[in-house]
């Protein structure tokens, strides 16, 4: 739809746009009111949980830990490392959530703590074959 008007009208038009509105006057009896921001939702609908003044990216990467703390208090492992970086051939970092070592220093298991949802995920499928063709490991989902 093609707008037309005559020099007259466009003349007119311009003078009434700039012709300006004081905010101050409109705003004088308003007062301000904090607004309040909404929580911005992760992804994947995960909630942050801090258990023992660690911070874990969701309930159930907090839950996988505790058990394979119960298996450290058992005597199954000797220890459970937390987010250990593995590097894949192009600069591409393979973030791990959890490694497990044996009481006799071998690595037992790389454990990520995986929901069905992010178990489909692209990138994640691609570093999981990486990280078995490169280092041999399997990653364990839980």
């Amino acid at each position: 739809m093609a707008l037309r008007m005559t020099e007259e009208e466009y003349a007119e038009f311009q003078k009434r746009r700039k012709q300006t509105v004081h905010v101050d006057s409109v705003l004088s009896g308003f007062t301000p009111v904090a607004v309040k921001e909404k929580p911005k939702r992760n992804k994947y609908g995960n909630h942050m949980v801090e258990i023992d003044g660690k911070k874990f990216a969701s309930r159930h990467e907090a839950e996988t830990y505790l058990m394979l703390m119960q298996r450290v208090a058992d005597g199954e492992l000797k220890c459970v490392l937390r987010q250990v970086p593995f590097d894949l051939p192009g600069g591409i970092k393979y973030m791990a959530d959890f490694v497990t070592i044996t009481p006799d220093m071998q690595i037992e298991g790389v454990y990520d703590a995986k929901s069905e949802i992010t178990k489909k995920n692209r990138t994640y499928i691609n570093k999981k074959k990486q990280l078995k063709a490169c280092w041999g490991v399997e990653i364990k989902e839980v």
